[in-house]
C-alpha cells in the first residue's frame, strides 16, 4: 500500500491510530496540523458517536474554539467505512454526516434497510471471483451420516403444522392441526406453534428442521474424524513452515468449560490416542519435537483452548491468556513455539474474526439462522501464511495449481443432519456473487446492483416482456429468453434504467449464452407472424383431422397379471443393507461444480425389529401417498421377499412404487382406448382459424420464444422461424419437399394440440401433410426432442409419448378413410426426417 501511494503521489502514506488521550496528541500535532503529509487516521465509530467523546471536545493545542473532530472535518477527508452493516446507528450517523465529503463503504455484507443498502457500486470482488482468482482456499466438505429418527417441524400455516421424520430409513411427513394429537408423541396434543417451535401437551418441543442437537456418540465420531483430518495434513504443512489450526463450533460453553465438559474431555481422550499412533510412525525429527511440546510442565495438554463471550472477565489467568492469544496475538498463535492449534467456540466469535491457517472446521452444533454457511466457511477461507509471515499465494507458488491446492484447502466436517450442506454453500456463493448465472435471476442480485425500488420495477417489466417467470420452488426467476438481445435496443428498458442501463446490460452481455439473432419482444401482444395463405388450405385439412376431441376408455385391465408381474420383478431385485456412511466432497467454485472424492461405509443398520412393529402403518401410508388401493397393495406385499424391506425399507418401498407404476403403465397401454367425437375439436380454433377460414397471421408467442431471421422452408406454414429449441429451429429450416415418392405439401409447428393421457395431457409440436403420386395422404405428427438417444428422454415423458402413439393409432382407425393415414413418431437430434417417417410407416405397413 505504501509503495502504491508513493508511486502515485511521491509521498509515503503515514498511518495514525486513535485509541485514547495519548494518541490524540499525534492526531492534533501531525494528522491535523501537518498539511504536507499524506496520512490516514484509523478509528472506531465509538470514538465520535457521543458528545462526551474526547474527539468531540475542544483542545487547547488546536488554538481555536472547534473540537478535534470539527478540525478533522475541515480537512474534508475521504472516509472509508469498514463493515458498513454494523454502522446503522442514529448516533453514529448524526456525527458522521457532518463530514459531508466523499466516502466509500467497503464490506462483504451490506444492510437491507433502504437508507443503508448497497448503492453506487464501483468495485466488486465477489465470492466466485475470489475462488476463480486464487484468493481463497478450496473447500472440501466431509459428511458423517448416522441414522436418526428425530422429528422436525417443517412448516406451520393456517393452524396446521407439517412434521418430517424418518421411520425405518424412510422420510415421512405428517400434518397435525392445532389441538389435534400426534401419534408419534404418544398422542400428545399440539397446543401452540411459535418462533419455529411446536409445543405439545406432554411438554415436548419440536423445532424446525434447521435445528438439531447431536448426541454424545455423534459428537465423539465427529471429533475423532476431525483429529484424523488434522493429522493427515499437519506434518506435510509443518515441513513447509506452515502451522495447521483446527476450529470447532460447539453447542454450549459448558461443553468446554465447567465441572465435567463432555466435548473438552472427549477431545483430550481422542487426541492422546491419536497422538500415540502418530508418534509410532517414522516422523520428521523436527515435527516429532514439535509434538513433544503438547504438554505443559504439570502434564496438562495445551494444544486446545476456547474462546467464548465473557471470557475477558474470567478470573482464570490461563483462560484469559488463551483468549488473548486467539483474538489478538495471531502471529504468536501461528508460531511453532506455541502448541495451541485446536480452537473451540460457540457462534460468538467476534465480527470479522478468522485465521488464515485454519485448515479444518468442524460443526458440532446447529448454527443460528442468522449465520449463513458462507459466513461459517469464511472463518477459514483466507490463504495460509508460513512461519516467515509470507502468504502462500498462487503467485508465490509460481502459478502452479497443483501446489496451490495441495496446500490451500479447507476441510469442513459436518453431521449428515446438515442436509445438502455443500449444495447450499454452492447456492450461497452464487447468490452472493455478481457474476451472473444465465439460467436464473435473483431479486437480491438486482437490488444490490440497482436499488430496491428500481429492481422491483425492472422485474415487473421483465415479467411483462415474458423474459422471466417466477420459480416459486427456488424463490428466483427463470430466464425465458436471453436478456441482452431482448432489451439492447428497447426504449422502455432504457427509459426505466436511465444511466444504469449500460451497467445492467453489460452483465448479461458478458455472460450471455445467447446464440439467437433476434428475440421476440413478447411484451408486445401485437407481434404477429404471417401465415402463407397458399399453404393454409392443405394444413386446414390436416388440422381438422388430427384435432379431434377424445375421451380415454379403459378396457379389460387384468389386475392379477399386474400383481404377478410386480411380485416377480420386485423379488428379482438386489437391495443391500443400509450402512452409516462417510463422504468427502470438493466444491470447485471455479467450475461451479461439486466433486465427490470419497465415500466410506462404516456399519450396517438393523431395521428388522422396528420394521415389523411398524409395517402396518408403513403399508397404510404407502397406499395413501401413492394412491394404490390397500387391498391391491396387500395382495402384492403378501408374496414379496421381506428381507429386502429389512435391508432398506426406504429403497424397498421406492423400488416397489416404481415397479407398480411401470407394470400398470404397460397394462394400460394394452387396455387403453379412445372415444372420438366426430364434430367436436379438442383445441380451440382461435389461434389459426376464424369463421372457418385460416387467419392471415398468428401471435408469435403461440409458437415459441425465439426468432431467427433466416428463411424457413418453402413448404413451412409460417413466414418466420419461431422456435423454442435448437432442434425446432433446424427442423423449420429444412427444405424437404419430396421424400422418396411422397411430396411434403405443408408442415408446421403446432400452436396447441393437447392429447389426453393417464399422465396428464401431452402436446406434440410438428405436423406434416404428405401425399404420394396416387393421391394418398399421410398426416404425420411429430414430437421433436433435443436428445442424442431416445433413452435420454425422461421416463414420464416417454410414457406420455407411448400413449400418444396409441392415440394416433386409434384416431387413424376411427377415421375410416382409406385415402388418409395418420401416423406419429418422435424425432431426436441428428435423426433425418426420412428415417423418422419411414420408421413409423414400416411399423404400420403403410
Amino acid at each position: 500500500t505504501k509503495t502504491y501511494f508513493y508511486s502515485e503521489y511521491q509521498k509515503y502514506l503515514k498511518a495514525y491510530y486513535y485509541s485514547d488521550s495519548k494518541s490524540q496528541n499525534a492526531i492534533i500535532n501531525h494528522y491535523i496540523s501537518n498539511k504536507n503529509e499524506l496520512s490516514i487516521l484509523v478509528l472506531t465509530n465509538s470514538a465520535i458517536d457521543k458528545k462526551a467523546n474526547l474527539l468531540n471536545q475542544q483542545n487547547e493545542n488546536l488554538f481555536n474554539l472547534k473540537s478535534v473532530f470539527e478540525n478533522i472535518i475541515d480537512l474534508k477527508p475521504i472516509s472509508i467505512i469498514d463493515e458498513p452493516h454494523l454502522l446503522k446507528g442514529k448516533a453514529f450517523n448524526e456525527y458522521f454526516s457532518k463530514i459531508n465529503s466523499l466516502y466509500f463503504r467497503f464490506g462483504a455484507t451490506f444492510p437491507k434497510e433502504k437508507d443503508y443498502e448497497l448503492s453506487n457500486m464501483i468495485y466488486c470482488l465477489d465470492s466466485i471471483s475470489a475462488f476463480k482468482e486464487y484468493l481463497v482456499k478450496q473447500v472440501k466438505v466431509h459428511t458423517l451420516g448416522i441414522n436418526t429418527n428425530n422429528i422436525f417441524l417443517k412448516v406451520y400455516k393456517n393452524k396446521k403444522a407439517i412434521f418430517t421424520y424418518t421411520l425405518n430409513g424412510i422420510e415421512r411427513e405428517e400434518t397435525i392441526k392445532l389441538q389435534d394429537s400426534f401419534s408419534l408423541l404418544n398422542n400428545a396434543i399440539l397446543t401452540q406453534v411459535k418462533d419455529n417451535k411446536a409445543y405439545f401437551s406432554n411438554e415436548a418441543i419440536i423445532e424446525k428442521k434447521e435445528s438439531y442437537v447431536l448426541n454424545n456418540d455423534e459428537i465423539k465420531e465427529l471429533l475423532k474424524k476431525a483429529i484424523d483430518l488434522h493429522f493427515e495434513k499437519e506434518e506435510k504443512l509443518f515441513k513447509k513452515g506452515i502451522k495447521a489450526l483446527s476450529l470447532f463450533f460447539i453447542p454450549n460453553i459448558t461443553d468446554f468449560r465447567g465441572e465435567n465438559p463432555f466435548i473438552k474431555n472427549t477431545f483430550e481422550e481422542l487426541y492422546k490416542e491419536k497422538r500415540k499412533e502418530i508418534l509410532k510412525l517414522n516422523l520428521d525429527v523436527r515435527y516429532k519435537e514439535y509434538l513433544e511440546k503438547d504438554f505443559d510442565e504439570a502434564g496438562n495438554l495445551r494444544v486446545h483452548q476456547g474462546y467464548f463471550s465473557g471470557d475477558k472477565g474470567s478470573p482464570d489467568e490461563k483462560e484469559v491468556n488463551g483468549v488473548k492469544l486467539i483474538l489478538e496475538e495471531k502471529e504468536k498463535l501461528l508460531s511453532f513455539d506455541t502448541s495451541l492449534r485446536f480452537i473451540f467456540s460457540v457462534w460468538a466469535l467476534q465480527e470479522g474474526w478468522d485465521n488464515p491457517n485454519i485448515f479444518t472446521l468442524t460443526k458440532l452444533s446447529n448454527s443460528s439462522s442468522q449465520i449463513s454457511i458462507h459466513q461459517q466457511v469464511g472463518r477459514g477461507l483466507r490463504l495460509c501464511v508460513n512461519d516467515k509471515g509470507k502468504r502462500i499465494t498462487h503467485n508465490y507458488l509460481d502459478f502452479d495449481d497443483n501446489q496451490f491446492y495441495d496446500i490451500n484447502y479447507l476441510d469442513i466436517l459436518v453431521s449428515a443432519r446438515e442436509v445438502d450442506y455443500i449444495e447450499n454453500l454452492q447456492k450461497e456463493v452464487l447468490d452472493s456473487s455478481f457474476r451472473f448465472d444465465s439460467q436464473t435471476l435473483e431479486k437480491n442480485f438486482l437490488e444490490n446492483l440497482l436499488n430496491v425500488d428500481l429492481a422491483s420495477d425492472l422485474i415487473y417489466l421483465l415479467k411483462k416482456s415474458k423474459l422471466i417467470s417466477f420459480n416459486e420452488e427456488q424463490n428466483n426467476y427463470k430466464i425465458l429468453s436471453p436478456i441482452y438481445e431482448s432489451i439492447k435496443d428497447n426504449e422502455e428498458f432504457k427509459e426505466l434504467l436511465g444511466d444504469k442501463f449500460d451497467k445492467f446490460l453489460n452483465i448479461f452481455k458478458e455472460n450471455s449464452n445467447n446464440t439467437h439473432k433476434q428475440i421476440i419482444d413478447a411484451k408486445n401482444q401485437d407481434n404477429k407472424v404471417k401465415i402463407r395463405t397458399h399453404l393454409a388450405k392443405d394444413f386446414k385439412e390436416l388440422w381438422e383431422k388430427i384435432n379431434k376431441k377424445a375421451q380415454i376408455i379403459y378396457q379389460n385391465i387384468n389386475e392379477q397379471n399386474i400383481i404377478d408381474e410386480v411380485i416377480l420383478a420386485f423379488n428379482a431385485l438386489n437391495i443391500e443393507k443400509e450402512r452409516v456412511y462417510y463422504e468427502r466432497k470438493l466444491f470447485d467454485a471455479k467450475q461451479n461444480s461439486i466433486i465427490t472424492e470419497e465415500i466410506k461405509t462404516l456399519e450396517e443398520i438393523d431395521y428388522k425389529k422396528s420394521l415389523y412393529q411398524e409395517i402396518q402403518n408403513l403399508l397404510l401410508n404407502f397406499s395413501k401417498d401413492e394412491k394404490f388401493p390397500l387391498v391391491f397393495l396387500l395382495k402384492i406385499y403378501e408374496k414379496l421377499d421381506k428381507t429386502k424391506f429389512e435391508n432398506s425399507p426406504k429403497k424397498a418401498f421406492n423400488s416397489l412404487k416404481n415397479i407398480i407404476k411401470d407394470k400398470i403403465h404397460h397394462s394400460l397401454l394394452h387396455s387403453i382406448n379412445y372415444e372420438f367425437s366426430l364434430h367436436a375439436f379438442s383445441n380451440s380454433y382461435e389461434n389459426l382459424i376464424e369463421n372457418g377460414e385460416f387467419k392471415e397471421s398468428i401471435a408469435m408467442q403461440k409458437l415459441g420464444r425465439y426468432k431467427d431471421d433466416e428463411e424457413p422452408a418453402k413448404n413451412y406454414l409460417y413466414e418466420s422461424v419461431i422456435y423454442d429449441s435448437n432442434i425446432e429451429k433446424e427442423i423449420i429450416k429444412e427444405n424437404h419437399e419430396i421424400i422418396e415418392t411422397k411430396t411434403i405439401k405443408v408442415f408446421a409447428k403446432l400452436p396447441k394440440l393437447s392429447i389426453p393421457t393417464p399422465y396428464k395431457n401431452y402436446e406434440p409440436d410438428f405436423a406434416y401433410f404428405l401425399e404420394d403420386q396416387k393421391g394418398k395422404k399421410i398426416f404425420f405428427v411429430c414430437e421433436s426432442k433435443g436428445y442424442d438417444k431416445e433413452s435420454d428422454i425422461a421416463l414420464n415423458e416417454r410414457k406420455k409419448i407411448d400413449y400418444a402413439r396409441v392415440f394416433f393409432q386409434k384416431l387413424d382407425k376411427n377415421l375410416k378413410d382409406e385415402n388418409i393415414k395418420i401416423i406419429f413418431n418422435t424425432r431426436i437430434n441428428k435423426q433425418k426426417l426420412i428415417h423418422c417417417i419411414n420408421e413409423v410407416l414400416k411399423e404400420n405397413n403403410a
